[in-house]
């Protein structure tokens, strides 16, 4: 059995429809700038998707993506008891490919962690974003660190 076939019906759901919207507003910020800053986005209690902003008033004026993404996870520890599902979604580098990459880390209650990257090379001059295929890792339980896949 895979991890993806241990997901119940909910759970499935609720991290599809993470990752689809994640993908989609990271798209749309990558078609207007280079890059994006983290977002997070969560499925509350009662089954609604929802944006949570990032609180940066703990970090320094010009913090980098990896500091903005440990205060993101932070503060999703904070929120899983009111929260089904969460995923932080993080503009990283792929160096082995030398390419850059959509990365969204999802996390459900009910012990289910991934981690997705979607490559994307951007064009030098004008033209529109290449997206490659998207990659399914198991991730690391942060927000949930007493649950085990």
């Amino acid at each position: 059995m895979t991890t993806a076939d241990a997901l119940g019906d909910a759970a499935r759901s609720d991290l599809d429809g993470l990752l689809a919207a994640a993908l989609r507003i990271a798209q749309q910020h990558l078609s207007q700038a280079a890059a994006f800053d983290p977002f997070v986005l969560v499925v509350g209690a009662d089954g609604r998707m929802l944006a949570a902003e990032v609180d940066r008033s703990q970090l320094e004026k010009h913090p980098e993506s990896e500091e903005i993404a440990q205060a993101a996870t932070a503060q999703l520890v904070g929120l899983a008891a009111s929260v089904r599902a969460t995923a932080l979604t993080l503009n990283t580098r792929l160096s082995k490919e030398r390419s850059d990459a959509i990365e969204v880390r999802l996390e459900h209650r009910d012990g289910i962690s991934l981690l997705v990257l979607l490559p994307y090379k951007r064009p030098k001059f004008g033209g529109r974003t290449e997206y490659g295929e998207v990659r399914t890792f198991r991730g690391a339980h942060e927000v949930w660190p007493e649950r085990l896949s």
